[in-house]
């Protein structure tokens, strides 16, 4: 029952990123392991988004750590639970919550057991830098006391690229890209271990590196963005945006600028908006109040899935009450077909 609840939600959820994203690309499924553990990390730009696109664009049974903070609320926690969610603690949310982080390993061991999967942002936070930052150790820790406990399992780490071309703005496109399997038991000696885990974190950094884009510079980071949007990168395609920064200073400072296109859809997407006028309103009520500018896109990802389509349903049970239900249903099919509209051909705007 429960695996058919995680389904369930997990459509819902890709169906909620189809209106959020112009476009989701996914490029080397055929790398995912079919069977045996596996460990995704992927980088971490776009806070609870980024974790929603790697169970979405897979078949694996995946698990994976977020914030202990999300796990508050009683019925929130049973929620999020329910969906594969694990609390992971940090210093910030005290030092005597750490601790629980034995039971959250204990329980991480028993799901690759199972052969399962499991989502870790190494990085251990979310950062709107385009780069790949140090890692933390805590994937590492967990192989290597699912090897103690389970020496004959085997487990792969999938390296997954999230990119964007725009974090905070609507509609964006994104591309995932999962890296070649890495069979973690190579890097791991369960009887003499190196408890730095340079080996395996270093394998792992450098296939990450080559699935998005990742600026070295921090100095001059500013300065390099700069010029690779005069150049037009390619946000959404690692190999030609790190090949571009590789050859940047060797070539002119030269802007490329974008033809301006005509709208031929404007008139549609006013129509959507004056149907949507309400959530749209609230939304811009809560945009400037989000202290932390990465929950952009979850704030708007929560609103399409709950207060959007509960506008229309009232909407069209308004219809309904004045007309009859073919004009409801006609109503509401309007409404699905303004926001695909809507989010496949609006200029990337606020």
């Amino acid at each position: 029952m429960r695996n058919l609840w995680y389904k369930i939600v997990r459509i819902y959820v890709k169906i909620g990123l189809f209106f959020l994203f112009k476009k989701v690309s996914v490029y080397g499924k055929e790398n995912i392991p079919k069977k045996d553990a596996v460990i995704f990390i992927g980088n971490h730009q776009n806070a609870l988004i980024d974790a929603l696109l790697v169970p979405t664009t897979n078949s694996r049974n995946t698990h994976f750590l977020t914030r202990a903070s999300a796990f508050k609320i009683g019925i929130v926690d049973r929620i999020l639970r329910s969906l594969n969610m694990i609390p992971v603690f940090r210093i910030r949310d005290g030092i005597r919550t750490i601790k629980k982080n034995v039971d959250v390993f204990d329980q991480c061991i028993e799901i690759l057991k199972q052969e399962k999967g499991i989502l870790i942002f190494a990085e251990g936070d979310h950062n709107l830098e385009r780069r790949i930052r140090p890692f933390k150790k805590g994937f590492a820790r967990i192989i290597l006391g699912t090897l103690q406990k389970y020496p004959d399992l085997t487990i792969y780490i999938v390296p997954v690229g999230i990119n964007y071309d725009s974090h905070l703005n609507f509609p964006s496109s994104t591309s995932v890209y999962y890296g070649k399997p890495i069979l973690a038991n190579k890097f791991i000696d369960i009887k003499n271990p190196d408890l730095k885990f340079k080996k395996i974190t270093n394998q792992v950094l450098t296939a990450l590196k080559n699935l998005t884009l990742h600026i070295e510079d921090l100095d001059n980071y500013d300065e390099i963005i700069g010029r690779l949007k005069a150049l037009n990168v390619d946000y959404l395609n690692p190999l030609e945006a790190n090949k571009l920064l590789e050859d940047l200073e060797t070539i002119p400072s030269i802007a490329y600028k974008k033809k301006d296109k005509i709208n031929w859809f404007a008139p549609i997407h006013l129509i959507a908006k004056i149907n949507s006028i309400f959530p749209l309103l609230i939304w811009k009520q809560i945009k400037p109040n989000i202290q932390d500018i990465v929950f952009t896109n979850t704030y708007r990802f929560v609103l399409i899935i709950t207060l959007f389509p509960l506008f229309y349903l009232i909407q069209a049970g308004i219809v309904y009450y004045i007309f009859d239900l073919k004009f409801a249903v006609i109503y509401l099919l309007s409404c699905i077909i303004l926001g695909i509209i809507s989010t496949k051909t609006m200029p990337i705007c606020q």
